[in-house]
């Protein structure tokens, strides 16, 4: 959002005047009206709930008129805020949506570095970033939501992608200077910081997480670069990328043809190392006999070292990675349909 913009500001006017409105309204009203409209608009008029305190009792009444409502209270007061705003998404959507929307009602309203690229469209941003360097790049894309940085990360040529990956992926503190400065190349007026205070920063989960939601042609097609350039990296971020839920996310029966390769043995650490869903998922694909034989095992086994559990992970992950990449197995991605 570009603060000079006519546009912009009269979009801005109208989100602090709708909210105003609404918060009058009460929430469960508040919450039908919020139904009704798209998700751009529904998070610009939260965000600016959330900015408001109180509303006396002339304004409330000259917004009220405004909106063709006729009040003649004498004490007519509302209460806004983060808390309001919040309130009033619950009672709107189902608890998905609701948690989605109070996430990226956070990410405007706390102090973040970046937070006013999430109200610029994606191709705005795109556009903004298209001539930044890969050290700038790789400063900016954790700082994003993750779907945000994977369309940005999606939309950066093949060899501007890998070292921005390769940067990323080792971030693991920033300064504040160099989040100040990066962010003035991209807006007029540098955001307040506050206290000076090392940003922590896992670069390794940030990359999995927006790599996670990317397309897979092209999160592979970095992946295979990577490979190339740097194994290592390549190895940990594979790790990262896919978890024990990838049992969810396996076809049935290519999951019982992957688990007869696995030993008893195999089987048995790899149990000790899942939840309780995971567990039922991997229980449902063997046979009550086989089931049976791990259950021995372990027994025979006895405690074992966490390492040791560690290990069997790991490799059931990587021979996971590899029955994919050689097409024997299927891993439905978020959305996908089954046919």
């Amino acid at each position: 959002m570009n603060p000079g913009n006519p546009k912009d500001v009269a979009r801005d006017k109208g989100y602090e005047k709708a909210a105003r409105f609404l918060v009058l309204l009460g929430k469960e009203q508040a919450s039908e009206v919020l139904k009704h409209l798209s998700e751009e608009e529904v998070a610009g008029i939260t965000r600016e709930i959330a900015a408001l305190e109180r509303l006396d009792t002339a304004e409330a009444a000259k917004i009220l008129e405004e909106f063709g409502y006729l009040v003649k209270t004498k004490d007519l007061l509302a209460r806004g805020g983060v808390d309001m705003a919040k309130e009033i998404l619950r009672a709107a959507f189902d608890e998905d949506r609701a948690t989605a929307l109070i996430e990226r009602l956070a990410l405007k309203t706390a102090p973040h570095p970046f937070a006013f690229l999430m109200d610029l469209d994606v191709e705005q941003v795109k556009l903004l970033l298209k001539n930044e360097s890969p050290q700038v790049l790789a400063v900016i894309i954790p700082h994003l939501s993750p779907e945000r940085g994977a369309q940005v990360l999606g939309s950066l040529p093949p060899e501007v992608q890998v070292p921005v990956v390769q940067r990323m992926a080792n971030l693991t503190q920033i300064n504040p200077e160099v989040l100040r400065q990066a962010e003035g190349t991209l807006r007029d007026k540098v955001r307040a910081q506050g206290q000076i205070v090392t940003q922590e920063v896992d670069g390794q989960a940030v990359l999995a997480e927006i790599l996670r939601n990317m397309a897979p042609g092209p999160e592979r097609a970095i992946m295979d670069s990577l490979q190339a350039q740097d194994h290592a990296l390549a190895k940990a971020l594979s790790r990262r990328l896919m978890t024990m839920d990838v049992l969810f996310a396996i076809p049935d029966r290519d999951l019982e043809r992957l688990l007869r390769d696995f030993s008893e043995t195999e089987l048995s650490r790899i149990s000790r190392g899942l939840n309780d869903e995971q567990l039922s998922r991997l229980r449902a694909n063997l046979s009550e006999r086989r089931w049976e034989l791990i259950e021995q095992e372990s027994l025979r086994l006895g405690s074992i070292f966490r390492s040791e559990i560690d290990r069997a992970l790991a490799e059931f992950m990587d021979y996971v990675r590899s029955q994919r990449d050689k097409g024997e197995i299927r891993i439905i991605q978020e959305g996908e349909q089954v046919l």
